[in-house]
């Protein structure tokens, strides 16, 4: 199987969306994405869901939903080590479009995709998207193992990398002309405005140079800008939200205006390297909220940030024998390997779920279809086996999710995060099972995670949906009014998913239009619109339908949801023409919706325009083959035609599925409808959120000062920290302390310990405690760049040389029997210098801590010397007793003392 030689460029905006684009094109803002424009085509291109990117981006390369390719969020589970990675290009189980290409002798190139670490060993060069992780160490750029393939090409490329620190106050007053109003002493905007700025730089030098410097058939470069800026920044832009001072609105309202101008110049570079015969296509996954309907809160739930996207991405392209300057309707993201498969001239697997946009074409290219790609033989590069991710490297790209909020910090419990990162990825999976039409599928899942956290609202709603599309009406019921009180709860939702499971189990219709007509007045969205529209349909309240539509439509007139069922209350109120002219409008947003393309035929039918109405129900049975009232229209209408081959072929499909549906699906659909099942025992709606409230705190702004002051003692476990705890207690400052953690042989004084300090990355109330700022806290090294930024902090930082250090953590591991480290003690000492010069950089650095550094050996030495310096750090209004400081020193329990120097070398920030 062979293909003609043909070039394809595909870049990825994420999160890039026609709303905001339109009004720049109109001001001339985007010059070199209107002349691409003019050239080709464009149109919206519906996303999928769950709409999280990694998940996205993966359907858009392999053509199939995630249930289908294994990317089902941001993490996974570790079963092998424990806790959770990101997902990696061994999580993915089928081949992407460049593996296909790979495998037909093509060469591609793949930038900065979703899920490519480590890189897969194609037929051409793969920069992973961990390439944002490498560092300058000692002038040397270094990055994981994995992050370029081929190996040898490395050196080349990773000198690519942008670092924030290298932008200048210019190029940074480019997105926010008034940066240098920033006090950054207390605000980190500036500093995440760089380093998105810096990402998008790294993502372009290293595609552009990968794009001259490398032979290619297909190159694939996916940028994160446009989705960073809008997530850190589109609460700023015009017009003012009420949640947002004037202030904040001056200074950052440029900033998301500013990163589509500078995408738009990043494409015309693009552009200009490529030849008349490269076919270019530019997408987004998803849009952005950017104008009314931007969100004032975000639901607390990992990839809450999600609410910001809207279901209607961008397609634009251009290149031979695509149309110019035309408008295409009804593309989805799932269409875009199918798509680039036919622009390429290679067969289509018949197991995608997406279709070729031949629409695109001057001269739609003849299709082929082969049963899978998964089948055909021949190196392709894809990984197999176990991910080979390292814990750094995965560890690099968990900040970055957290940082993003797509995930919360999933602290040090190992087993908690595994169960965390296996109960996401369950859910979306079943989310995205639901999307794909398969909710039986998803039922079990739900079911198992609400037994797992019966606390989660969000895991028993979506299990009624799926019950309740599946047609498990009687446990739809059951789940709901086992934990909900239905009629008094002010979820909407569970009131419109109860009269839905109510409706097919034919309950009184009036009792369910009373409650209709109650939640329509309180609906605030126009999903909970469009619900209660489809139940008045099902109802046959065909006006009350409409008035609820057009509700949702005056919220969003590009509701495609909306629109349907507009399509569908004209209909039935004999309004062909509206009906005709809603279906239309709808699946030029969303072209999957047989029902809609259905009524469209049907109203075509009734104003006798036939020709057209043959159309719109072949169309709906494209997408599904056995719905038996098309059948039974295209019958007669066949007949009317005149063909009447047509027509006998329908009507006997008619007969058939219709024979098949009595004799098969009545009874199993009735036994699903009252099939019954166990549910766990729910607490209250009340307390489900207060154990929301205790897993997944509210955010707080972390950017404004408290006011408050801390004083902390810290430093590498086995440094000092306990000693010096006791000596300011001593002193007279309390310590914070739980007492959980008894005293021992290693610390027979005590280790002063608070062990709910541990939380404080995920739960900055913490420290809200009354009278903590009035106390002394020990927090470990690795803690101190998680603690709040609105605080100022005072800390004494012990240290020691490192093989003490080692030492001591080497017989405490052995006194206790556990396991620690499988590192020698170089490789250690190696890691603890490296974790040392890390926290000091925080220190150094953070313009709201003062330190004082404090040698263990020197103060056993010199424990008056140090006192004193103790003192006048902290204040003697802290330590009215400071002469008894001195005197819990026991220089005997210095044990572990290196050979040589006793003077510790502290590491200071490069």
């Amino acid at each position: 199987m062979t293909a003609e030689k043909k070039k394809f460029l595909w870049i990825g905006w994420d999160g890039a969306d026609w709303e905001h684009i339109s009004p720049l094109i109109e001001q001339g803002l985007l010059p070199n994405l209107e002349k691409f424009i003019n050239e080709g085509v464009m149109g919206n291109l519906a996303t999928l869901y769950p709409a999280l990117s990694p998940m996205l981006w993966n359907s858009a390369a392999t053509g199939k939903y995630p249930y289908k390719h294994g990317i089902h969020g941001f993490t996974e589970p570790d079963f092998k080590n424990g806790g959770s990675r990101p997902y990696s290009s061994y999580s993915r189980k089928c081949k992407a479009l460049w593996n296909i290409f790979s495998q037909q002798g093509l060469k591609s190139n793949v930038i900065n995709w979703w899920a490519s670490h480590p890189a897969e060993p194609i037929n051409g060069c793969v920069v992973s998207n961990l390439f944002q992780g490498v560092k300058l160490d000692g002038g040397q750029f270094k990055g994981a193992d994995g992050i370029i393939h081929p190996k040898e090409k490395t050196d080349a490329y990773i000198v690519n990398k942008v670092f924030a620190n290298e932008l200048t106050s210019e190029q940074l007053c480019a997105l926010a002309p008034l940066a240098d109003k920033i006090n950054q002493e207390e605000d980190s905007r500036l500093e995440t405005l760089a380093k998105t700025f810096a990402e998008c730089l790294t993502t372009h030098s290293v595609a552009t140079e990968v794009m001259i410097n490398e032979p290619w058939d297909f190159m694939a470069a996916y940028y994160t800008a446009i989705d960073h800026f809008s997530h850190a920044f589109m609460q700023y832009h015009p017009p003012r939200m009420e949640n947002v001072s004037e202030e904040d609105f001056e200074i950052f309202k440029d900033v998301v205006t500013g990163c589509y101008r500078f995408s738009d110049m990043m494409l015309k570079r693009m552009l200009d390297l490529c030849d008349d015969n490269t076919t270019v296509l530019l997408c987004s996954d998803h849009g952005f909220q950017s104008g009314s309907q931007r969100p004032l809160g975000m639901p607390r739930e990992p990839a809450g940030p999600a609410i910001w996207h809207r279901k209607y991405g961008i397609f634009v392209m251009k290149g031979p024998n695509i149309k110019k300057d035309e408008l295409i309707h009804g593309a989805s993201l799932i269409d875009i390997a199918p798509t680039i498969l036919a622009t390429m001239g290679m067969p289509i697997g018949e197991d995608m779920d997406g279709r070729p946009l031949l629409e695109i074409f001057e001269e739609p290219p003849e299709i082929e279809y082969i049963p899978s790609w998964e089948d055909v033989p021949g190196e392709s590069g894809m990984h197999e086996g176990e991910p080979d991710m390292a814990p750094e490297e995965a560890e690099e790209l968990l900040k970055q999710f957290i940082a993003l909020g797509y995930i919360d910090d999933p602290g040090d419990d190992k087993e908690k995060q595994q169960r965390g990162a296996d109960n996401e990825a369950k859910y979306n999976l079943a989310r995205s099972l639901i999307f794909a039409s398969k909710p039986a599928d998803a039922v079990p899942i739900f079911e198992e995670l609400c037994f797992r956290e019966p606390w989660e609202t969000r895991y028993i709603i979506q299990w009624v949906l799926a019950c309740e599309q599946a047609g498990f009406s009687k446990q739809a019921i059951k789940i709901l009014e086992s934990a909900f009180d239905v009629e008094n709860t002010k979820n909407i939702h569970v009131k419109i998913a109860w009269c839905k499971a109510k409706l097919a189990l034919n309950a009184d219709k009036d009792e369910l239009l009373a409650m209709m007509t109650s939640v329509e007045g309180d609906a605030t969205q126009s999903n909970q619109l469009n619900q209660i529209g489809k139940i008045y349909i099902k109802l046959r309240k065909w006006h009350d339908a409409e008035r609820a539509f057009n509700k949702a439509c005056e919220m969003h007139p590009e509701d495609s949801d909306a629109l349907s069922g507009l399509c569908a209350a004209y209909f039935h109120t004999h309004r062909y023409n509206q009906s005709i002219e809603a279906g239309l409008d709808s699946v030029s947003l969303v072209h999957r919706q047989p029902r809609t393309h259905y009524l469209i035929g049907r109203s075509l039918g009734r104003l006798k325009d036939f020709e057209k109405s043959i159309v719109a129900l072949e169309t709906c049975l494209k997408f599904w083959p056995n719905f038996l009232p098309a059948h039974r229209c295209l019958g007669p209408i066949f007949a009317l035609s005149g063909n009447a081959t047509k027509s006998n072929f329908h009507r006997n499909r008619f007969k058939e599925l219709r024979s098949a549906f009595k004799e098969n699906a009545a009874p199993k659909a009735d036994n699903r409808k009252y099939s019954v099942s166990d549910v766990p025992e729910f607490e209250s709606e009340l307390r489900r959120e207060e154990i929301i409230d205790e897993n997944r705190p509210r955010n707080v702004d972390n950017r404004r000062p408290s006011g408050k002051s801390f004083t902390l003692v810290s430093g590498l476990p086995r440094s000092g920290t306990s000693l010096m705890m006791q000596m300011l207690e001593a002193g007279g400052l309390n310590a914070k302390t739980d007492g959980e953690r008894e005293a021992d042989v290693d610390n027979p004084k005590g280790y002063f310990e608070w062990e709910a300090i541990k939380k404080v990355a995920k739960d900055h109330r913490i420290m809200g405690e009354e009278g903590l700022d009035q106390k002394v806290i020990k927090v470990i090294s690795a803690l101190l760049p998680k603690m709040p930024y609105m605080h100022e902090y005072k800390v004494i930082f012990m240290t020691r040389p490192l093989e003490e250090v080692v030492a001591s953590q080497a017989k405490m591991i052995d006194r206790l029997d556990t396991e620690g480290a499988k590192l020698t003690d170089e490789e250690l000492m190696k890691t603890l210098r490296k974790h040392r010069h890390e926290a000091m950089g925080w220190l150094h650095k953070n313009p709201r801590v003062e330190f004082l550094e404090v040698d263990y050996p020197s103060l056993i030495k010199n424990p008056a010397e140090h006192c004193k310096k103790i003192v006048e750090f902290l204040g003697a209004e802290l330590l009215p007793s400071s002469d008894e400081m001195s005197k819990v020193i026991d220089a005997s329990l210095y044990r572990n003392k290196s050979k040589g120097s006793t003077d510790a070398i502290a590491d200071k920030p490069s």
